[in-house]
């Protein structure tokens, strides 16, 4: 198994729908979080420091998946494993299970790259090499 990491997140009644229930886009949201919260566990500077040191402003998503296995409600702690899956040359795999206790309550698939700002156009962005020191860091 590759390096993973666990986030853990106590879910608030603000995460859920009026039945009570986790609504399904806060996974997503915690997804995110925990991809993040990898690369920090990892090592990786803050992408406020890598967009000032190499001009890498993050890891925007180009594609997200989940699937939803049981519900989640307020007050319940989750846990969120999250590694990368596979590496290529500017994008990677990055996946993650929710857990509460031993239930698994959503897993998720997220493709990511490593981006910087386009020179001529600063709204635009494109991906770029991932940097191997990160990898070797993350793996």
């Amino acid at each position: 198994m590759p390096r993973s990491h666990i986030h853990r997140y106590r879910v608030a009644f603000v995460d859920c729908d009026p039945a009570q229930i986790v609504h399904f886009s806060n996974y997503f949201r915690w997804f995110d979080t925990a991809s993040r919260e990898f690369f920090t566990a990892c090592g990786v500077p803050s992408w406020r420091d890598t967009e000032r040191d190499c001009g890498i402003i993050g890891t925007p998503l180009v594609d997200a998946q989940a699937s939803f296995r049981n519900p989640a409600t307020y007050g319940e702690d989750l846990e969120i494993e999250s590694w990368v899956d596979e590496w290529k040359g500017r994008s990677f795999v990055m996946r993650h299970i929710a857990r509460r206790g031993d239930t698994v309550i959503a897993e998720g698939r997220e493709v990511r790259v490593f981006a910087v700002r386009e020179a001529g156009d600063p709204t635009r962005i494109r991906a770029v090499p991932i940097p191997e020191a990160w990898r070797a860091l993350c793996s």
